[in-house]
């Protein structure tokens, strides 16, 4: 009998492919990374990724490490105050046998639940962070399987000692993002959408969720004749405040080459949402730029109607011609 995932992609009807090509990485600023690397390495099952594993080195000036999952990642630089996103994430793995064993004893974990969707019949996986972000873990096709991140494997102890001991794994557990869901203002969900539409052309659907409450999915990669997408952005509205916007961003991959990272960039011009972000040094502010360091930044969503805002939410674009492309 084949696992989940070989399954789920055998039956898989492929009907539109969006312009969004890979949600690559979920950044999220952490004080330090005592809760950190047991929840996302012992917890989460994610793999360490060589690139950025010098930096646990007590003396190491910087102090960002990655978890990788799949073809996505987490990015966990230092930061005085820890950023939380307004929401919630979704990961997918093969089983939860392994995880749901692993949260019960776990001080990284604040609080867990375990149980079943009652409308899909699905298990979940219910967890709360230290830093009150929340994800939800369920079995599903591995995103992206074709490609992936570099992690340490428990050979590589020649080069990393301890740090292979104690994360070294042939694969990552966690399979992938599925999704990031975002709160959003009431009456926003369609701007959403037609802001996403009209910046990078990508394959959109807002459903009405009840209660007055709409939710804009914004696809990534092939998207089946069920509506499902290889992973998704999710900004669902609510009539809570929210709460001020801290900085966490996202990193995605747009289009199959350069020259549609081109027309991207030049949709974001035209619309005034290029942004630099002082913290790096990717100053992407001209085509040439963002050409130079094949990606480039906004910061706002904004009502293509009239330019207004919508939320804050930091988009770091990236290039299939990036070097980090996983792919």
């Amino acid at each position: 009998m084949g696992s989940p995932a070989t399954s789920m992609k055998a039956t898989r009807n492929v009907v539109d492919v969006s312009t969004m090509t890979l949600l690559e990485h979920v950044n999220l600023n952490v004080p330090s990374h005592e809760y950190i690397l047991p929840f996302y390495f012992d917890v989460l099952g994610c793999g360490l990724d060589p690139r950025k594993a010098s930096n646990l080195e007590p003396d190491a000036q910087k102090r960002t490490i990655w978890a990788n999952a799949g073809a996505s990642q987490f990015h966990l630089p230092y930061g005085d105050v820890a950023q939380r996103i307004p929401g919630n994430i979704g990961l997918r793995y093969d089983s939860l046998d392994a995880l749901k064993s692993r949260v019960v004893d776990s001080d990284a974990v604040k609080s867990y639940e375990i149980g079943v969707d009652p409308r899909s019949q699905r298990e979940y996986v219910k967890l709360v962070d230290q830093y009150d972000n929340v994800f939800w873990c369920r079995t599903g096709e591995s995103v992206n399987e074709d490609k992936v991140q570099p992690i340490i494997g428990p050979q590589d102890t020649e080069k990393w000692g301890s740090y292979a001991e104690k994360y070294g794994q042939k694969e990552s557990e966690c399979r992938g993002i599925d999704y990031v869901e975002f709160e959003c203002p009431p009456n926003s969900a369609e701007k959403i959408a037609v802001f996403y539409e009209s910046v990078f052309d990508a394959t959109t659907t807002v459903v009405d969720v009840g209660g007055g409450s709409k939710i804009a999915i914004i696809a990534f990669g092939k998207v089946d004749n069920a509506g499902k997408a290889d992973q998704s952005l999710l900004f669902k509205e609510t009539t809570s405040t929210l709460p001020p916007y801290d900085g966490h961003h996202i990193a995605f991959y747009v289009g199959e080459s350069g020259t549609d990272f081109d027309v991207c960039y030049r949709n974001a011009e035209l619309a005034g949402l290029v942004w630099v972000n002082p913290r790096f040094t990717d100053d992407a502010d001209t085509l040439d730029k963002a050409r130079k360091w094949r990606q480039f930044r906004m910061k706002d969503i904004v009502d293509m109607s009239n330019g207004e805002t919508i939320m804050e939410l930091e988009h770091e674009i990236r290039s299939v011609d990036h070097e980090s492309w996983p792919g």
